[in-house]
Formats: C-alpha cells, sequence, structure tokens
C-alpha cells in the first residue's frame, strides 16, 4: 500500500527550486506521443509516495543479488519530488539508501544486505524540450527504448547510448553511456549541458535540487557537472534528469549484417589471424560503422559478429544500400583471409548486441532505423551473470589471444559443457568520434582506445528469487566466476592480472569502464578500492587538478552516496 505523507515543512524549499528550474515542453515516455506544453513538470511536491516492498523491488535484472532487508521504497513522480523524498529516506535509513532506474546493476551495489530503502526513480521517465534552457532533457527513470523512440518520434534526434533497450538512462548516462553510434557521435556525457541533481547537506540535514553545467557561476558546481558525466553513479547525489544540446539527427536508414565462424573449423593459428584481421578492419572503419565480434564459447558453436551502418545525413536509401553492400563485401573479404565465414545460425547472447534470433538471410539488411534498434535491442532473459572490461588502444597481443582461445575452449570443473554456451568475451570497436574529446574533459580518460572488450558469463538456475547463491545453486555460480576470474587473470597476467596501463610498456591496455563494475577489481571492503577506481578513471581519480576526489570531498564530505567502488572523500 501506498503511504502519501504530506511534508508542509519542505513546501517552501520545494517552491523555490520549482521556480528555479523553470517549465518545459514534456515529450511523455508511456505513451511516446509528443505534447508541445509549458505545463508545470513536478507533481504535488508535498507529498511523499513511500510504499512497502514487494518481491520484484528485492531482486534486479541480474538474478545474483538480492536485498532481504528492503523495508521502503521511494517513489519521486516529478522532477521536484525528488528531493523531499531523498530528505525523508536519508533522515530515515541513513546509509541504507541505494537508487535505482533501470535495475541493471552487475554487482550488489543497489541489491545487498545492507540496502534498507530504495529511491527508484521509474516514475521519473519524460523525455523532452525544455523551452527555457533550450535543452533536451531526458529523465533519470527513463528506458534506453523509450529514449530512443520518443527523441526520434518527437524531434527526428537520437543518442549515442546503449542498444539494451531496459538500461535505464539514471546509471547508464552517468557512467559514460556508450553504443553503436558511438563511433559517429562520441559518448552520450559527450552531449551533456546540465544535470538537474539533488545534493545532500549533512550540517543543515538538507537536500537541494540544482542546475549544475559548465556555465555554472559557481566553480565547484561546474567540478561536479564535470565528474558527473562518467563518474556520477552513486558517487555525489541522485540524478533527476538531463539535459542535451544539439543533438544528432538521427538516421533514417541502418544496415545490419551478421557472419560468423564455426568453432570446428578454428585453429589457435586462424583464431589469431581473425583478431588480428578485426582490428585491422577497425583501424580502418569509417565513423558510421559500427562493429561488435562476440567470441562465444565453443560450446556455443560459433563464433559471431554484428555489424551496423548508419545512413550519413543527407544520402538516398538507394545510395545507402549500394554503400552499404560495398562495406558489407569489404568486410567479409578481410575476415574472410583469415578464416572460413559462413552464415550466423545461433543466437548470439550478450549486451550490448544481444540477438535472440539469428537473421532469416545471410546478407546485408536495409532497415528504417527504428527497425535497426528494434533488431538489435535485446537485454536477454534475467539470470545470474559476471562482467569484466578492458580497453586496448591496439591488436591483442598474442600473449592475450592465446589465453583466449584456451578460455574459450575450456569448460570449468563442475560445469557440463552446455552450461559454457553464453559464455563470451565481446569486442567492440571503439574510437572515431569518442577519440576527439580529451581524456581530462571529462570523467572518462580512455579516448585514445582501438577496442573495447567486456567478458561476460551467464547462467541460469530454478532457485527462488534471493537463493541464487545457496546450495545447490552455489556451485553453477562458483564453477562460472572461476572460469572468468582464470581467463581474465591469464590474459592481463603480465600486467598484474588486470588491463594496467601503468604496468604495460608497450601501451596496450587502458583500464577499465565505471559502467561494467568487477569488485574483484577492488573494495573499500577490501581496501583495495584505489586500484578498482584507478582502472576506471586514471588520473581523473586524484593526480588533475580536477579530479574526483576532490568533488567528492566538496559535495559529499559525509559519504552519504557510496558503495563498495565509489569514489572516496580522501
Amino acid at each position: 500500500m501506498t503511504t502519501v505523507r504530506p511534508t508542509p515543512s519542505r513546501r517552501a524549499f520545494l517552491t523555490a527550486a520549482a521556480a528555479s528550474v523553470g517549465v518545459a515542453g514534456v515529450a511523455a515516455c508511456t505513451p511516446p506521443a509528443f505534447v508541445d506544453s509549458r505545463a508545470k513538470r513536478a507533481s504535488a511536491p508535498q507529498e511523499l509516495r513511500v510504499r512497502q516492498p514487494i518481491p520484484s523491488d528485492r531482486q534486479g535484472f541480474n538474478r545474483r543479488w538480492y536485498a532481504p532487508a528492503l523495508a521502503a521504497v521511494y517513489v519521486p513522480r516529478g522532477l521536484d519530488d525528488v528531493a523531499a523524498h531523498v530528505e525523508d529516506a536519508l533522515r530515515t535509513y541513513g546509509s541504507g539508501v541505494r537508487v535505482t532506474s533501470g535495475r541493471h546493476g552487475y554487482e550488489s551495489f543497489v541489491y545487498s544486505e545492507d540496502t534498507r530503502a530504495i529511491i527508484d526513480m521509474s516514475s521519473m521517465n519524460q523525455v523532452g524540450r525544455d523551452v527555457e534552457r533550450d535543452t533536451y532533457f531526458v529523465d533519470a527513470g527513463c528506458e534506453n527504448w523509450t529514449v530512443y523512440r520518443t527523441l526520434l518520434n518527437g524531434f527526428g534526434l537520437t543518442l549515442p547510448a546503449g542498444s539494451c533497450y531496459s538500461v535505464g538512462a539514471g546509471g547508464h548516462i552517468s557512467g559514460g553511456g556508450y553504443g553503436l553510434l558511438s563511433r559517429l557521435h562520441g559518448l552520450t556525457i559527450d552531449h551533456l549541458v546540465g544535470v538537474e541533481i539533488v545534493t545532500w547537506d549533512e550540517a543543515s540535514g538538507q537536500a537541494t535540487l540544482r542546475y549544475v553545467s559548465d556555465s555554472s557561476s559557481d566553480v565547484a558546481e561546474r567540478d561536479l557537472f564535470w565528474a558527473l558525466r562518467g563518474a556520477g553513479g552513486g558517487n555525489f547525489g541522485i540524478i533527476a534528469r538531463y539535459h542535451f544540446a544539439d543533438l544528432p539527427v538521427a538516421p533514417t536508414h541502418a544496415s545490419i549484417f551478421t557472419l560468423a565462424w564455426d568453432w570446428a573449423d578454428l585453429t589457435e593459428a586462424n583464431f589469431a589471424r581473425l583478431l588480428a584481421e578485426y582490428a585491422d578492419l577497425v583501424a580502418n572503419l569509417p565513423p558510421e560503422e559500427f562493429t561488435l565480434l562476440k567470441l562465444n564459447h565453443s560450446a556455443a558453436g560459433q563464433i559471431g559478429l554484428i555489424w551496423q551502418r548508419a545512413a550519413p545525413k543527407g544520402v538516398a536509401l538507394a545510395t545507402h544500400t549500394a554503400q552499404s553492400e560495398a562495406c558489407v563485401a569489404r568486410l567479409a573479404q578481410q575476415l574472410g583471409l583469415a578464416a572460413q565465414a559462413t552464415p550466423l545460425t545461433t543466437a548470439l547472447c550478450g549486451s550490448p548486441g544481444f540477438l535472440a534470433t539469428p537473421p532469416k538471410h545471410a546478407s546485408a539488411q536495409h532497415f528504417t532505423y527504428l527497425e535497426a534498434l528494434q533488431t538489435l535491442n535485446g537485454s536477454g532473459a534475467n539470470k545470474c551473470g559476471k562482467y569484466k572490461s578492458s580497453y586496448l588502444t591496439a591488436a591483442m597481443p598474442s600473449e592475450q589471444v592465446a589465453a583466449a582461445y584456451e578460455w574459450l575452449n575450456t569448460v570449468p570443473e563442475g560445469l557440463d559443457r552446455d552450461q559454457m554456451a553464453e559464455s563470451l568475451v565481446q569486442i567492440d570497436s571503439y574510437g572515431g568520434a569518442v577519440n576527439q574529446v580529451a581524456s581530462e574533459a571529462t570523467a572518462v580518460p580512455q579516448r585514445s582506445s582501438l577496442l573495447k572488450l567486456q567478458y561476460q558469463t551467464y547462467w541460469a538456475n530454478d532457485a527462488a528469487p534471493g537463493e541464487a547463491l545457496t546450495a545447490p545453486q552455489q556451485a553453477q555460480s562458483d564453477g562460472h566466476l572461476a572460469w572468468i576470474r582464470g581467463f581474465y587473470e591469464q590474459t592481463y597476467a603480465a600486467h598484474g592480472g588486470v588491463p594496467d596501463p601503468s604496468r604495460d610498456a608497450r601501451g596496450v591496455v587502458d583500464g577499465c569502464y565505471y559502467n561494467y563494475p568487477d569488485v574483484d577489481l577492488g573494495t573499500h571492503e577490501q581496501g583495495t578500492a584505489e586500484r578498482a577506481l584507478t582502472l576506471y578513471f586514471g588520473d581523473n581519480l586524484r593526480t588533475r587538478p580536477r579530479n574526483l576526489v576532490a568533488v567528492k570531498r566538496r559535495w559529499d564530505s559525509a559519504n552519504v552516496f557510496r558503495h563498495s567502488q565509489s569514489i572516496p572523500v580522501e
């Protein structure tokens, strides 16, 4: 049952906050129709919406994690609701408060035994035009599919963001944001011009909604805006809304092509050549093209590749189709030099680019842009999963290739071969517009990489919610975790078992992606978080004049917003 609690003492604060943020034209996410309106964005600010948890509140997309002690769910519904809900939650539950939007957390940062209250941003789900700020806005509770469809249908625009439809904007954008148009248009944060965020003042016990941007008069707010572009997740406050200017015009069409290699035909030698040819292909890839090479475990039967080409602005369909066919021929010829290619016949798991059903045609398919979004817009089923990441500035060195071949043919003790069919390392094309931004311009320092890797393993079991890590399911989890950890540690053995650029004289490895968190890299509980955070943020963590630790100290000196890999105060 929802409890609506009046909070008259906060009325003056919220009225002032509402006046400061102006009014907006809103395209409602559900339904996705565009409505040009100057009506107030907020729901009644004097009401708190707090309800008792239901079973689905205790578990996210990753079934490994569960919140057994969850006592309350806060549901802000309007922009000016958020501060009151944050204030009440922190006063009532203190360090046990967590925030969620799409529930796709890789680690137990939200769903854990310590979680007492969740601020669920999913009702904050508007995309629209802020006519006073001259920006487009995306609420933190929106999911990728809603953002894409509403921007496209309402404005003819798009965002270079992720392909998994149900990932929430709140966490995705704050960690950098990246997807199939990023080589053409950069990271999502590269288009960000402002953020509306609720911060907490420990001394006064008040939460404040503020708009921060590069144009803020306060230098501390400008520093906060810098930090929110890549390191915003669970570190400085509760993000309510993102603002963008000059968003890319959405492509009218996009072409998709898939290719595969049967494991039965792959020797270690032609596997190595395939990876070398792929790196060479990416190095010369035009920015409108994007590829995902899914190195599936041999239990899956095939290695798969997904290629997408967005129609350049102003190019007619016939011209785009002809150009795409020529690109496909070039790609197939180059990669076919390494090993005999074949049509894709199996589903491709993993994110981004989940493809539940193999294409019906072996040739390239030419879609409207919306159709292309739908084709690769999968998140997969709710399962248990573990993830790791790395950036590479050049082709995989020989020892990394050898490790990949070995582990993609390894079945860990305690598991059947079939149970490894959804384990892989995905190699995404990187660079292009992403690398045209300086490493210190945002919190994301990886601005010279060629490839971006995500190690993934998934498993399903019959466990009830909250019991995925109990016997007998624990043995299954242990097998998958041993596999991905052994794979990763051997791959980067020359650099201490992780892609540490400070230990790579060749300059090939370049750290890890904060949006793919991995507690094996280090945590505050283990006293090793510094290693993890340095792999994510490099010199942006604490070495540069503008750094994340200094911003954390200024905006959250009491360390209220924290998790196992949050930015430290000192």
